[in-house]
């Protein structure tokens, strides 16, 4: 009896086995290279004007010969494809000390940021000091060149949060105190971004027994961001099977929109799959951006699909 018992208890177990396998949701993850994270500087070349500026005067610098400040605020518009793809805004905050023919933003003290939906990336600009001036200075209009910096930030609400970079700027401005100055300026130089990074995982199922059938496999695949840098812009492009045995059927290409750092977003591709128990590999193709839309390039990443065994998730 003992004998005859021990073989029925073994084939049992064999067919519990193969029952939680068929049940078993199939998860596989692939991350892409880690080269995807470095990514080249971003160059910006921004120019704005306005003829709404505000101008007030205050004491300039304690010694040398500019005596007063001259405090110019305002703000333009930017059109789409200036800064990043978004309608952004060029905001200005530039206390110029002036005195005699000549004037200068001394110490980094002059802030320009540029803004849209997605955050704020924050300059601060210089171009002399209080005894070596080298803008100049007409009594009415002050104009010159500089250099400026990317002021640092962490806001995780940001997306150009942690961003590093310089460059030079050309600056002309009415600074007769009073409202309506006509001012304007123009930037260039290079920004890095924190860069997103793409992994995927994914879940096979059937989505109902005639999809079982029929062998129409759904798989549903989650990019995830897993870079430092949020991801906009993000496509799946495709997600085509290596095994000649299985047929994409879509849909492909996929918009999946903004991605944030440690977010995912999801898409269900399906496939016409083998009759008989299979595995294949997939290989996923995802097109990104960073937060000023450029470093455009498409991840590819190979995720292994298991095709469930019964029709039941």
């Amino acid at each position: 009896m003992r004998g005859t018992t021990a073989p029925r208890v073994r084939s049992a177990a064999r067919r519990a086995a193969v029952v939680l396998i068929g049940l078993q949701v199939w998860l596989a993850s692939a991350a892409a290279p880690a080269g995807a994270l470095g990514r080249a500087p971003d160059s910006v070349s921004v120019s704005g004007s306005s003829a709404a500026g505000v101008v007030t005067s205050a004491a300039g610098c304690p010694s040398g010969p500019l005596d007063t400040t001259r405090h110019l605020t305002g703000d333009t518009a930017l059109n789409p494809g200036v800064f990043s793809s978004l309608a952004s805004q060029l905001s200005v905050d530039l206390p110029f000390r002036v005195g005699g023919t000549q004037a200068a933003l001394p110490g980094g003290e002059a802030r320009v940021a540029l803004s849209n939906a997605r955050g704020t990336l924050s300059l601060a600009l210089t171009s002399g000091d209080c005894t070596t001036p080298t803008m100049s200075y007409n009594g009415t209009t002050v104009s010159g060149s500089g250099t400026w910096t990317v002021v640092p930030d962490t806001a995780p609400a940001n997306a150009y949060r942690g961003a590093t970079g310089s460059g030079s700027f050309t600056v002309t401005s009415d600074v007769t105190p009073g409202t309506g100055r006509l001012w304007t300026l123009n930037l260039t130089g290079n920004v890095t971004l924190l860069q997103p990074q793409v992994a995927v995982t994914q879940r096979a199922f059937w989505g109902g027994i005639g999809n079982y059938f029929s062998r129409t496999l759904s798989v549903e695949y989650r990019i995830r961001n897993t870079g430092p840098g949020d991801a906009f812009g993000v496509r799946l492009i495709d997600a085509l099977p290596t095994d000649s045995r299985i047929t994409r059927i879509g849909p492909v290409p996929q918009t999946l929109g903004a991605i944030p750092a440690g977010g995912s977003a999801r898409a269900v591709v399906r496939y016409r799959v083998c009759a008989i128990s299979c595995r294949f590999t997939a290989t996923t193709q995802t097109f990104l951006t960073d937060a000023l839309d450029a470093n455009g390039h498409t991840e590819t990443v190979p995720v292994a699909v298991g095709v469930p065994i019964t029709p039941f998730p």
